[in-house]
């Protein structure tokens, strides 16, 4: 039995008194106003909660925290050098194991638990104003996030800009010409913005607490454009249906340009379709697509050949993709099994024979009961073999650390026993990791093992254990 610490304090006690939660489940009698008044207690109540969560998420990384700068001073391990590749200090492994703990006990993506983190850590830091408001039930979490939001965004460096502030942080005599810190405009930012949260909508309190950012903020324009600049990046998010996002963060100049020119092609698409007749003289259907899909098709054609292939003859970059199709599926029968792509998840059987119809070859890896594949090379040798690598890859899929959906392509083939510690190479001892979970592996106290048939057990340093499984479960020999 574990002694549990009230990390939510007197938060808790007046939650339970105002109002009786048992009591707002009497109302099928209540007239509109009490219904009403119930609705808003209730929110009350949820408000509370959240912060009651925030503070306990942001003690379990101090918690995390404490544990790493004792592993640290137990083992005499010195701080990084500045500039040093070896980021790992007890800092940044606490983030990582926090975040990998709360992902995998909440059952959500890292970056949500990342996010979550650094939401809680923010209102127990550098907005305790807002976190009051929110234990309080004055402000709904939604005007909470747009704090956070904003506040994460203003610059922790305050230049020449910040001596525009003076007036707004009530500057004495004294102070003249002197430039204001970086938590004092947090803090001048966080009084001025909660003025407005409990009379306004999240959504548009978003709008004004960005105008008051974009106000105070102690960093020119110029300066901050530099470092959004240096967080661009491109990523794809799985959709329903055998569909995908996906997603770019450019400079908005970039952007809109990108989006113009793919426009002005898919409408010159439009109009020379219009031009013709219903059927041309090839005997081609005319183009029906919308402008939307014209603009999608385009993107892609774009990105798949370089140029577009009505307009030019370059070859441009052709993509590669695994997709795992059931022999039975290539056949025109109906089959229990799906086909899937790999990182993506299932496809239609249609799309699958179409995408196998121009695929440049195959793999014998799903072929039953014979897979061709060489599965163990024992301690010979610790590259892995190609055909064991392929067959690996459709085993896993994607990197196989609890709730993690990067691409197995995108992801290390892993020794789960270190090859210098005697583990041998072949597939019950090898798994992907995907470059970020492979440092967490070897970085933090995560322990992971071989349970069978595929199957990962993963011990966290709290002494929880997860168990993933294969995404595909492939014949062993």
């Amino acid at each position: 039995m574990h002694a549990r610490r009230n990390v939510g304090g007197h938060w808790f006690t007046s939650l339970m008194t105002t109002p009786d939660p048992l009591a707002l489940t009497n109302l099928a009698d209540g007239a509109t106003d009490q219904l009403l008044d119930a609705i808003l207690a209730t929110d009350r109540v949820v408000a509370s909660v959240h912060a009651m969560r925030a503070t306990a998420i942001n003690q379990l990384f101090e918690n995390v925290l404490h544990s790493e700068r004792l592993t640290d001073a137990a083992a005499g391990r010195p701080l990084p050098a500045p500039g040093s590749a070896d980021g790992w200090n007890a800092e940044t492994r606490a983030r990582r194991v926090a975040a990998s703990e709360l992902a995998c006990a909440m059952r959500i993506s890292e970056r949500q638990a990342t996010d979550l983190i650094e939401q809680s850590r923010a209102l127990a830091t550098r907005l305790p104003a807002t976190r009051e408001a929110l234990a309080a039930g004055r402000i709904a979490l939604g005007h909470a996030a747009a704090m956070v939001d904003e506040a994460a965004t203003m610059s922790t460096v305050v230049d020449e800009r910040g001596r525009m502030l003076a007036e707004a942080v009530d500057a004495g005599p004294d102070d003249a010409g002197e430039l204001p810190s970086a938590a004092e405009v947090v803090a001048e930012f966080e009084r001025q913005a909660l003025r407005h949260a409990e009379t306004t909508s999240p959504g548009r309190f978003r709008q004004r607490a960005r105008r008051l950012r974009e106000r105070l903020e102690p960093m020119t324009r110029e300066r901050r454009s530099a470092e959004r600049v240096a967080e661009r990046g491109v990523w794809v998010e799985p959709a329903r249906d055998g569909m995908a996002y996906l997603t770019a963060y450019l400079p908005a100049a970039d952007a809109w340009a990108a989006y113009n020119r793919i426009s002005e092609i898919a409408n010159q698409l439009g109009r020379t379709d219009r031009r013709s007749d219903s059927v041309d003289a090839s005997g081609d259907v005319p183009d029906d697509r919308t402008l939307p899909q014209r603009r999608a098709d385009v993107f892609r054609d774009l990105l798949f050949d370089g140029v577009m292939p009505a307009h030019g003859t370059g070859t441009g970059i052709r993509p590669t993709v695994l997709v795992t199709v059931p022999v039975m599926t290539l056949l025109g029968h109906d089959t229990a099994e799906v086909a899937s792509i790999e990182g993506h998840g299932p496809i239609s059987d249609a799309e699958a024979r179409r995408l196998a119809a121009t695929a440049p070859s195959f793999i014998r890896v799903l072929t039953h009961p014979e897979t061709g594949a060489t599965l163990s090379v024992g301690r010979d040798r610790y590259v892995v073999p190609r055909d064991l690598r392929m067959w690996l890859r459709v085993r896993d899929e994607y990197c196989r650390f609890p709730g993690c959906g990067r691409a197995a392509s995108h992801s290390d083939v892993d020794h789960t026993r270190d090859w210098q510690h005697g583990g041998t190479t072949s597939a019950d001892n090898l798994a992907h990791l995907c470059p970020s979970h492979h440092r967490l592996k070897h970085h933090t106290r995560w322990r992971v093992q071989h349970d069978g048939g595929g199957t990962l057990l993963w011990t966290a340093p709290s002494g929880r254990t997860y168990r993933t499984e294969p995404a595909h479960a492939l014949p062993s020999g």
